[in-house]
């Protein structure tokens, strides 16, 4: 993508996996979305914008910063939330909710990406704790397929 180039349009597909007390649940969304290059001087890597499908925060804006082993998710609506997955390391991270606000532990164990002009994917393996004690372990795949641009 050259320096003039701007925002892309992709088709986004998330695959979210969560295994919570002994349980496990799935889900899938697809919607359209842009693809951007970030510039170097601002450390190089993508930004994936899209709007929310899934029931309970549908409508809300998201942004993921996808810079080498870290990921960077921001959601703007009713429930914003800023969360960071970082290959190795232990964030904490403010988790908003119809209850209330949550603070929650982000332990990333694999944060890999394939990101290019042409699309690709990324894939997490994270855990979620609250005040320490383990609460869910999840998987969550992005893919990202350019849309043909008409001429």
């Amino acid at each position: 993508m050259t320096k003039s180039a701007k925002k892309l349009p992709v088709v986004i597909e998330i695959c979210d996996y969560h295994e919570f007390d002994g349980e496990s649940m799935s889900s899938e969304m697809m919607c359209d979305g842009m693809l951007e290059e970030l510039p170097q001087t601002d450390g190089g890597g993508w930004r994936i914008h899209y709007v929310e499908q899934a029931e309970g925060i549908k409508g809300s804006k998201s942004a993921l910063r996808v810079q080498n082993r870290m990921v960077s998710l921001s959601r703007y609506g009713e429930f914003p939330l800023e969360i960071t997955l970082e290959q190795g390391v232990r964030h904490n991270c403010y988790y908003h909710t119809p209850a209330g606000m949550m603070h929650l532990g982000v332990y990333a164990r694999t944060v890999d990406s394939s990101l290019t002009a042409d699309g690709g994917s990324v894939k997490l393996h994270y855990t979620l704790d609250y005040f320490s004690e383990m609460m869910s372990s999840n998987r969550m795949e992005i893919f990202v397929h350019p849309i043909a641009l008409r001429a």
